[in-house]
């Protein structure tokens, strides 16, 4: 009986680590795949690179906020307040999300921006009637709100457009969600209208 046991715990182990394994290849080459998007068809440098760089131009660049990635297009606009967001921070916002293979998707699958939900109405057939254009209103780090746009948002002003690219596990995680496969990568493209 305990050699049972003894079994059945040594295959419960075995297939953990196989199963957490599989967890951080998925993990590691949906980073890797932002990374190359952003080098490759966007032409960011690291922020780290941008830094080092001896050409005195503003090179865009992208950073690694925890388990995501940011780039913000307009870091470098004269008039971006300095008043930057924080825990606490109420944030208003419109969005646009897409899923992401080797690249994004070509229409987004969540939008609260008027403009796209026009754009998906008229080239796609899609009825918008009753989608919500609101902007978006939240306290970071008290309201609900995306795991991986939560860790992008601190230090972005009022006007800035953000790219944020989300791994499965700060996304929508390991489940199936509506058009959402289970861990699913996702991009989000996030306007800040306004920041208290």
């Amino acid at each position: 009986m305990l050699k049972n046991i003894a079994t059945v715990a040594l295959f419960a182990l075995v297939i953990t680590s196989v199963a957490c394994d599989e967890g951080e290849d998925i993990f590691q080459s949906q980073m890797d795949r932002f990374v190359s998007y952003m080098t490759s068809r966007m032409k960011l440098v690291s922020e780290a690179e941008a830094a080092e760089s001896m050409t005195g131009e503003n090179l865009p660049y992208y950073t690694r906020c925890g388990d995501t990635y940011r780039h913000i297009t307009n870091v470098y606009r004269t008039d971006r307040p300095a008043k930057r967001i924080a825990e606490g921070s109420q944030v208003t916002f419109r969005y646009e999300a897409y899923l992401f293979e080797s690249s994004p998707a070509s229409i987004p699958f969540a939008t609260n921006n008027r403009g796209t939900g026009a754009i998906l109405a008229e080239q796609y057939g899609l009825d918008t009637t009753y989608w919500d254009f609101t902007p978006a209103v939240r306290i970071l780090g008290t309201d609900p709100i995306i795991k991986g746009l939560e860790l992008t948002l601190p230090d972005c002003a009022k006007g800035d457009t953000v790219y944020t690219f989300m791994p499965y596990e700060v996304a929508y995680g390991d489940r199936a969600m509506g058009v959402i496969a289970a861990e699913s990568a996702v991009m989000m493209v996030t306007v800040i209208d306004d920041v208290e």
